[in-house]
């Protein structure tokens, strides 16, 4: 009896070392990681669209506030399970940064939990693809290529809404070879807040693109291409299309950046298009120059400089931006930032600091922006 009793504790203790055995193994074999940023401050802008200047707290300034999951899982092989789950929120007032918007006059807006992006995917070698919602071939390389990394405040993105915007229901591969990256994508309706893909109509809100990066010592080359369709029945036809080339070169504690975007806009997209206010014919179009350099002078304090100028093809509603940062790190994860900017409207440009339609028409606007940002 005594026997019998001692060999099923055995057994018991053998099966729970297996079980704790297993679990180790797979708590080694897969990870996933909390991660965040909260960036915060103060902001100044005179002339505003109704003429006056504004003081506010400003939440999303170097970088939009987030907090996101991101796990990955040894599949075996080399092979791996991948995604990402990331929310946006203002850290003013605790609600969601990103949202979906209806059509017609009864059009409501909801919020996205997970707005900035949600994905899986499986990954081998230097190699990915990834199904959800992601950031746009653009929006990769301008994040890279733009001086101020496509900051939520006075950025590339202040003259193009499409320098950071997000894409639904995608399909993106991203493949290194060597020097050479190369990156493709395509959705079958890149904002579903218009609602699911049309039967029949498989070009309305269709989005695809395509980059190649190739990097050797301290200098990065890149030419991207994406083009999205009208998402809606009526304007499926006309075509927003993208091309940006830039490059980066780095030489000590200096970076010096070039790059040119040119936009090809059809008239159906006009009215949700600031960034080309007004045409005549079936095409217009507008190329955007930029020019920065970023200086680490110590290895806490690092200095950005850079030009954004906004060419508005057959008119004469140019405009250009420039802007001047300052970023101190207090610690790895925390930093306090003074960022100025300085936009100049030709004709009746409406180019503000944040974007078109946040100036008077017509008027020069300067900006002031002091924060702080914490990443965990």
């Amino acid at each position: 009896m005594k026997t019998t009793t001692r060999r099923t504790m055995r057994l018991g203790l053998a099966s729970t070392a297996m079980a704790l055995s297993t679990q180790y193994c797979f708590a080694q074999s897969s990870s996933v990681t909390l991660y965040g940023i909260a960036d915060a401050g103060l902001e100044y802008v005179n002339n505003t669209p109704t003429g006056g200047s504004r003081l506010s707290e400003a939440s999303g300034n170097l970088s939009g506030s987030r907090w996101g999951l991101r796990g990955i899982e040894d599949l075996g092989g080399g092979l791996k399970a991948i995604f990402n789950l990331e929310s946006g929120f203002s850290i003013s007032d605790g609600t969601s940064a990103q949202s979906t918007r209806g059509l017609g006059t009864n059009a409501t807006t909801t919020s996205r939990l997970f707005g900035r992006q949600a994905w899986v995917g499986l990954s081998s070698a230097k190699q990915q693809l990834r199904l959800g919602r992601q950031l746009s071939i653009v929006s990769d390389i301008a994040a890279t290529f733009d001086p101020m990394g496509t900051s939520a405040r006075y950025s590339s993105l202040s003259l193009d809404y499409a320098m950071s915007s997000r894409i639904d229901n995608s399909i993106k591969y991203i493949g290194a070879f060597g020097p050479l990256t190369l990156s493709a994508m395509y959705s079958t309706r890149y904002d579903t807040g218009y609602g699911a893909e049309v039967p029949g109509a498989q070009i309305t809100g269709r989005y695809y693109g395509g980059s190649a990066v190739y990097t050797i010592d301290g200098l990065s080359l890149t030419a991207a291409f994406d083009q999205r369709n009208g998402n809606t029945l009526t304007t499926n036809t006309s075509s927003e299309q993208r091309f940006y080339v830039a490059g980066m070169y780095q030489i000590g504690p200096a970076t010096a950046y070039l790059g040119y975007r040119l936009l090809r806009v059809g008239n159906a997209f006009l009215p949700t298009n600031p960034v080309v206010p007004s045409t005549v014919g079936d095409v217009t179009g507008a190329g955007m120059y930029q020019a920065g350099m970023t200086y680490q002078i110590t290895s806490a304090l690092q200095i950005t400089g850079v030009a954004y100028y906004n060419d508005v093809h057959g008119s004469s509603n140019d405009s250009l931006l420039g802007v001047l940062s300052a970023d101190y790190s207090l610690s790895k994860r925390t930093d306090l930032y003074a960022t100025a900017a300085y936009t100049h409207n030709k004709g009746r440009a409406t180019l503000g600091v944040n974007g078109y339609a946040t100036a008077a028409a017509g008027y020069d606007q300067t900006g002031i922006n002091v924060g702080i940002r914490h990443r965990f």
